[in-house]
């Protein structure tokens, strides 16, 4: 009994030890069943080697977890810009959606609103005051912050904030599930160009998990599990690419 709890405990220990965690938190994406995406991508990557998908709902629980080495991490561009430095992440590949790597950030209200009143945003209160900044320098607009960019649209639609502060994704979206409502909506200001979701590392590089998202989207099984998460796939950045986003370490 004693030799068969030593080899149960052995085993459990290797599986410990090389067990490769994949942390995900970002606003790119509107989940609602985070227990339905982690299954899902579980069971898919576990065919190529000891590989965990551990999604994050909360933007301060998932820091926490950075402290680790060799680390893969996916998060927003915009938060990968916040902290890449403090825990060292550098960024590989960045999601993409109909062959484009970047998004827009678009402030939407209901028609006919003079650019004032309660902005809600999925960003963090910092990132969300300094884009309003960028785009409607001097409105008197007060963020608040929410769960998930699709909430922020929903209560701009149901009169609750007088904007939204969201990805035009999320408002392309808005319009599939709720049609009626987008029609209310129109954009006021719309941001540059931003990358999409990037996939980041710290540590040594993963070569082989990297190489596997990379391979991603190209069958159906992976194509739905990165629909989930609202990308098609994701590609290598280049040189120019990772100086946009904070050099090339």
């Amino acid at each position: 009994m004693k030799i068969i709890m030593l080899i149960v405990m052995l085993i459990s220990s290797i599986y410990a030890t090389e067990m490769k965690k994949v942390l995900f938190y970002t606003t790119d994406s509107n989940i609602n069943n985070f227990k339905s995406l982690k299954i899902s991508f579980d069971r898919y990557l576990q065919q190529f080697g000891l590989y965990e998908f551990q999604p994050f709902s909360d933007k301060s629980t998932f820091e926490r977890y950075l402290t680790s080495d060799n680390l893969i991490v996916i998060l927003s561009s915009w938060h990968y810009q916040q902290i890449s430095k403090t825990y060292n992440l550098q960024a590989k590949l960045v999601g993409k959606k109909q062959n484009s790597i970047t998004n827009r950030i678009i402030l939407v209200g209901q028609k006919n609103m003079p650019l004032k009143g309660v902005v809600t945003s999925a960003y963090d209160k910092e990132y969300a005051r300094k884009t309003l900044d960028k785009l409607a320098d001097n409105a008197d607009l007060r963020v608040l912050v929410v769960p998930k960019e699709i909430d922020a649209l929903m209560s701009v639609g149901f009169g609750m904030s007088n904007f939204a502060l969201v990805s035009q994704d999320s408002l392309t979206l808005l319009k599939e599930i709720n049609p009626m409502l987008a029609d209310n909506l129109t954009i006021y200001k719309k941001s540059d160009p931003v990358y999409r979701m990037l996939l980041a590392y710290s540590g040594a590089e993963n070569k082989k998990l990297i190489e596997l998202f990379l391979n991603m989207g190209k069958d159906k099984e992976s194509k739905d599990i990165l629909n989930m998460i609202g990308i098609d796939g994701m590609q290598e950045l280049t040189p120019v690419d990772l100086r946009r986003l904070g050099g090339v370490k």
